[in-house]
């Protein structure tokens, strides 16, 4: 092969090396990936950048794969140019190899990672074209290198090697309050790390239907009467019980009751799970509603019915932690000069958070429940409950349950104290 020829494939590879480096950079460095989204709309470049943000570790591997590959290539070329072809017209190979290693490492690396800093996304766009069709090569070899790394570490590295002690919460929570106070982190993305750390300590009560929200049925109710309590039900699944609203025999999915023409509600019947109320959320996901949209029902010490849970409620008691709706059924509502609408089912835990109103009653969650406890019967409504620093008045009584109350601060609080939680009206 002449001069020409090996110093046309050496460019060539120095080339696709440039291009492989500023790729690299790229996947590393894109900062408006966002933007040129948006601008892509959905057409295939749009396609082929979210499947790059989607994983962007397995397009960074084959890039890696691919400049190691090219630069034992250039090496190996480089080698032979500057040994044989340079050498026959006279070229000092002492010379000549200094020469070509810095154009190398110029051209191939530097240039191409100093021009990817001002445009990443655009270089990105541009290196899918020459990547893509060699997704088919790659790929099998990616995965042959992952298999040898694996076994040479497995072979050489100690099975005794003590493997590094997970960080524990307290740990994490003091990392993000100094990441906090350098200003690396603002406090809403703070706060959403907190909340994604407070879920391991949820229980499936802090998430559950409570009994007195969901709709029973006696399993001795006539066929009519049972047909019409499917029918009105607010809910999703109406709970059967048996002698007593305790003894649960079943549930039935009236969603599916409606699809299937209304059959007798024998037929629609469905057994389900009982679990106890300080069952971990996270573990009652993964034993119980990982992969079923039954529900579970959740019993107390002494097994008596306590509420329901189910994926719905709680990815929608997840979301409303992490965003809060805004809307007319918020649970606290500021209504002004220091008074507040609060929803029967608020919890002390958030009105102490949000109102640094704190109340406290052994085995109460709930606004509802604590006056009820704390008056010893159930009110009528414009019954009113005096409490340190505050006044609560009962506004909505239905059954045997508070719906809805007002509460009166004694001292209210300055505008900028008040949460984000808290919804103005």
């Amino acid at each position: 092969m002449t001069l020409i020829a090996f110093s046309a494939l050496y460019l060539f590879l120095l080339l696709l090396l440039a291009v492989i480096s500023a790729t690299e950079t790229a996947i590393h460095t894109a900062r408006d990936l966002e933007i040129q989204l948006e601008q892509a709309g959905e057409g295939s470049v749009a396609r082929k950048l979210r499947s790059i943000t989607a994983n962007p570790f397995a397009q960074l591997h084959r890039t890696l794969l691919l400049s190691a590959t090219l630069n034992l290539a250039l090496a190996a070329l480089g080698l032979h140019l500057v040994s044989g072809p340079l050498v026959l017209i006279g070229w000092n190979p002492w010379i000549t190899a200094p020469v070509l290693f810095l154009t190398t490492v110029l051209i191939g690396d530097v240039l191409p990672k100093f021009i990817t800093a001002y445009a990443p996304s655009t270089v990105l766009l541009g290196s899918l074209r020459i990547l893509n069709p060699l997704r088919a090569l790659l790929d099998p070899v990616v995965a042959v290198t992952d298999r040898a790394a694996d076994a040479v570490i497995r072979r050489f590295i100690s099975n005794r090697i003590k493997t590094r002690v997970p960080i524990t919460r307290d740990e994490f929570e003091t990392l993000v309050e100094m990441r906090e106070e350098q200003g690396l982190l603002d406090s809403a993305e703070a706060a959403m790390i907190y909340e994604a750390l407070d879920i391991e300590r949820l229980t499936v009560r802090d998430c559950m239907v409570p009994r007195v929200d969901l709709t029973l049925m006696s399993a001795e109710d006539a066929d009519t009467k049972a047909g019409t309590i499917l029918e009105q039900s607010a809910g999703r699944w109406v709970v059967v019980y048996g002698e007593t609203p305790d003894h649960v025999v079943g549930v039935i999915d009236t969603t599916d009751w409606r699809l299937s023409g209304r059959p007798t509600w024998q037929q629609m019947m469905q057994k389900t799970l009982f679990v106890p109320e300080t069952m971990p959320v996270l573990d009652a996901l993964e034993k119980h509603l990982q992969h079923s949209i039954m529900p579970v029902l959740i019993v107390d010490e002494y097994g008596g019915f306590e509420g329901m849970v189910s994926q719905e409620e709680i990815a929608d008691w997840l979301l409303y932690q992490a965003a809060p709706w805004q809307g007319e059924a918020g649970e606290i509502r500021d209504l002004g000069s220091g008074r507040y609408l609060l929803d029967g089912g608020t919890r002390l835990d958030d009105i102490g958070n949000d109102l640094q109103l704190p109340l406290a009653a052994s085995g109460i969650d709930t606004i509802g429940g604590f006056v009820f406890n704390q008056l010893g019967h159930l009110p009528r409504a414009g019954e009113r409950l005096q409490v340190d620093g505050a006044e609560i008045k009962v506004r909505r009584v239905v059954k045997a349950r508070i719906q809805q109350v007002e509460l009166r601060l004694q001292n209210p609080l300055p505008e900028d104290v008040v949460t984000g939680k808290v919804v103005s009206t």
